[in-house]
Order: C-alpha cells, then sequence, then structure tokens
C-alpha cells in the first residue's frame, strides 16, 4: 500500500513538473480558455436546455393520452320529474383512458418545433460570439506577453553591455589612464539600465497575468508563452482575395451577424405562429372507459364488476373552436413583429458598417506597421554598426563613455522601436486574418 502511495506521489509530482514546463502556443492558450471559460460553459448549458426544448416542441404533434377515475356519492332528498319528492342517495364512478389530438391549427405545432429549434441554433451561435470575444482578448493579450518579453530580452542585453563599460571604466581608471568620473558615470548608467529592465519586467508580468486570467489559469507565474511558427505562418500569410471578397468573407464568418440572420428566420416563423389564431383549431378526441351507479338500499342493485363489464363504452368526438375577435390583437402583434424586423435590419447594417470599418483599420494598421518594422530595421543595422565603432575608439581611448552611452541609448531605442513595430505588423496581420476566417490556423490565404 505504501509503495503504490509512493508512486501516486511520484507520478503526480511527475505530471505537475511536467505543465509547469509546458511552453504555450497561441492555439494553446486559445483552446485552454475556451474549455476553462465560465460564460462558455454557462452556455453550454443553456444549449442543452434549449435542445431539450427542440425535443418537446417536435413531440407536441403526438397524441396525449391519459387515465381517469372519478368517483362521488350524493345524499339527500330530490324531487323527479313527476313531483314526487324521495331520497336519493348514491354512488357514482367512472373511468378510463382518453386520447386528444390536434388535427388542424394552420401548422402551429409544426412552427412551433422549428421555432424551438431556431432559438437552439440562436444559443449556439451565441456561444459562437461569447468564443470570439475570448479569443480576441486572448490573442491581444498573448501578443503583449510576446512583446513586453522582447523587450526584457532586448534591455537584458543592454545591461550586459553597460557591465563590459563599467569593467573596461574600472580598469582604466584603476591604471590611471582614465578620470574617476568615468566609472560614476558608467554606474550611473548601468542603473538606469536596471531601473529600465525592472519596468519592462513588470510590464512583461502584468501581460502574463492579464492573458492568464482570461485563460482562467491559477498560476500566471508558470506560464512559459513561446510560439516560434508563430511569427513564421502570420507574415507568410498571403494576399489573394479582394476588397469586396476580403469583406464578404468576413461577414459570412461574421457570428453576430449569423444570429441576426437567425433571430429574422424566428420572426418569419413567430408571424406564422400569431396569424394561426386567426383560423379554426380543430382537436380530435378518443375515451374508452366504464362506469358504475349505486343507488343504496335499491334492491337488485347489480354488483360492481358486472356493470363495470356491461357499461363498458368508448367515444370518438371532434371539437372545433372557430376565432370571431380578439380585439385586433393579431394584427398589432405582426405590426411589432415587422418593426422589429426593421430594427433587426438596421443593427445588422451597424454591425457590417463596424465591421468594414475594423478591417479597413488593421489593414491601414499592418501596411504602415510593416513599412514602419522595414524602416526601423535598418536604421537598427545601421546604429549598431555606428555602436560598434563607438566602442573600438572607446577601447582605444578616443571617444568617452559619454559618447558611447549615446550610441548605446541610440541603440535600445531604435530596437525597441523595431521590436514595437514588428509586433504591431503581427497583431494586425493576425487580427485581419481572424476577423475575416474566424480562426487562428493560417493554412489557406486570408485575402
Amino acid at each position: 500500500m505504501k509503495k503504490l502511495l509512493l508512486i501516486i506521489l511520484v507520478f503526480s509530482w511527475t505530471i505537475e513538473a511536467a505543465w509547469a514546463q509546458k511552453r504555450w502556443s497561441l492555439a494553446d492558450c486559445v483552446a485552454y480558455a475556451i474549455d476553462h471559460n465560465l460564460p462558455i460553459k454557462r452556455q453550454d448549458i443553456l444549449v442543452a436546455i434549449k435542445n431539450l426544448d427542440q425535443e418537446m416542441a417536435r413531440r407536441e404533434r403526438l397524441p396525449a393520452v391519459g387515465g381517469y377515475f372519478n368517483g362521488y356519492s350524493t345524499f339527500g332528498h330530490s324531487q323527479d320529474v313527476f313531483g314526487t319528492i324521495r331520497r336519493n342517495d348514491n354512488f357514482n364512478s367512472n373511468m378510463g383512458i382518453n386520447a386528444e389530438v390536434t388535427l388542424y391549427q394552420y401548422n402551429y405545432l409544426r412552427n412551433q418545433a422549428k421555432k424551438a429549434t431556431l432559438q437552439a441554433e440562436q444559443e449556439e451561435l451565441e456561444k459562437g460570439i461569447l468564443r470570439r470575444d475570448l479569443t480576441l482578448k486572448v490573442v491581444q493579450s498573448y501578443l503583449e506577453v510576446l512583446l513586453s518579453q522582447a523587450l526584457v530580452h532586448a534591455q537584458d542585453s543592454a545591461i550586459n553591455f553597460s557591465l563590459q563599460l563599467l569593467d573596461k571604466a574600472e580598469k582604466s581608471t584603476a591604471v590611471g589612464a582614465t578620470a574617476p568620473a568615468v566609472v560614476f558615470e558608467a554606474k550611473a548608467n548601468l542603473a538606469r539600465e536596471k531601473q529600465q529592465f525592472q519596468q519592462y519586467h513588470k510590464e512583461a508580468q502584468q501581460a502574463k497575468l492579464t492573458l492568464a486570467q482570461y485563460m482562467n489559469f491559477t498560476d500566471y507565474q508558470s506560464l512559459i508563452i513561446y510560439d516560434p511558427l508563430l511569427e513564421t505562418e502570420i507574415f507568410k500569410t498571403g494576399i489573394v482575395k479582394s476588397q469586396s471578397d476580403l469583406i464578404q468573407t468576413a461577414f459570412d464568418n461574421n457570428p453576430i451577424l449569423a444570429k441576426l440572420e437567425n433571430q429574422l428566420l424566428g420572426l418569419d416563423v413567430e408571424t406564422k405562429l400569431i396569424k394561426a389564431a386567426d383560423y379554426p383549431l380543430v382537436k380530435g378526441s378518443a375515451s374508452l372507459g366504464t362506469t358504475y351507479f349505486n343507488a343504496f338500499k335499491s334492491p337488485g342493485e347489480r354488483p360492481v364488476f358486472v356493470q363495470t363489464k356491461d357499461n363498458f363504452a368508448q367515444q370518438l368526438a371532434i371539437a372545433v373552436t372557430v376565432p370571431i375577435f380578439n380585439k385586433g390583437k393579431t394584427k398589432r402583434q405582426l405590426q411589432q413583429l415587422n418593426l422589429r424586423k426593421k430594427e433587426i435590419g438596421l443593427f445588422g447594417d451597424h454591425e457590417k458598417q463596424q465591421q468594414v470599418q475594423i478591417l479597413e483599420k488593421l489593414q491601414l494598421d499592418w501596411i504602415e506597421s510593416k513599412q514602419q518594422y522595414e524602416i526601423s530595421t535598418e536604421a537598427f543595422a545601421a546604429t549598431q554598426e555606428s555602436l560598434a565603432y563607438s566602442k573600438l575608439s572607446f577601447m582605444a581611448g578616443k571617444a568617452s563613455i559619454y559618447d558611447i552611452n549615446t550610441s548605446k541609448n541610440n541603440l535600445i531605442k531604435s530596437e525597441s522601436e523595431m521590436i514595437r513595430a514588428r509586433y504591431n505588423s503581427l497583431f494586425s496581420l493576425l487580427m485581419l486574418h481572424y476577423q475575416v476566417s474566424g480562426d487562428i490556423k493560417f493554412s489557406n490565404h486570408i485575402h
């Protein structure tokens, strides 16, 4: 038993250690967030409820079958048709089985089933909207983590460079080649670099915490964000669709527009259900039962089982209800539905307008960020080369530490701008792909 417990504990520790060392790709984070999101779990329950409503609506066309038993006694005097007053004590009972089915109601039950189906689809579409909103938040937060991590790494390199300068300054000052002020300047510059590193580190931790909260992941510090193929896959995404095709594809994959379209279909069905109130309702029923009567103290009363057998009977009936006047309710309900259709249409036009504006902004951001990235890459390369020459001059004693610090700061600023431009371009293109395709996978060209 002790060996078994030891094995279980070792296995648990191994699983936890492996989980802690897991490298999370963007797809991993999105999948985990969706699987552990409470509003989406709640929406799953609402979908299941609506599916049961759909099943019940479909079964409404089946006959309703029930059994019945009634029994009652009467005690006292009563007068018959001849005016004779006599004692009338008796016991009556009846029992049997009856069934009732709607024969005609302007396809009311069929349309009721269609309405339930559309309502179930509506909840499923609502779930899609929740997934979409959550995915957008996770994607944005994931890229912010990558950006902040890249800035931390760049700042760490700057600290290493400042440490090298400090070491050189201390050695040069020790042999009297440079003034002590050089060492103090090197130390001050190193302190500033560490201060900036701490700021970037704080931003990285905050970004990771935000991502973990969107994912509903408890230990944000154990998140290792790493997706080496993400940048390659995004930047190799080609442009093969026209602007009009791009917009239409985005409309087709927009869950909000799909939800509005579903609502319009539901209103069409609701129109038929309301109109059914102006048509006759025909119901058919059938019953199979028996009765028993016992007049107390009456001579020759037949036993209960004999009466039950002899009084056995069947009945078929048809009931027709014809609507005549319902205070104009149907007319006004149809007017309400028409107004509701117009409201949904306007909301859909607004959503399309916003969708187009989002796509235009993302395209503009991508084009500008891409150009900025290309320019900043060239600037970074030139600044890096300038710093290399400044470093050689400093080592040879021909340049002051102030000169090399200026070159180094220019390089840090240039690298920071390059990193931000790269991730801005990455984010714009990724968001453009998701807005159009509704997916974060890049197996197909998006536009």
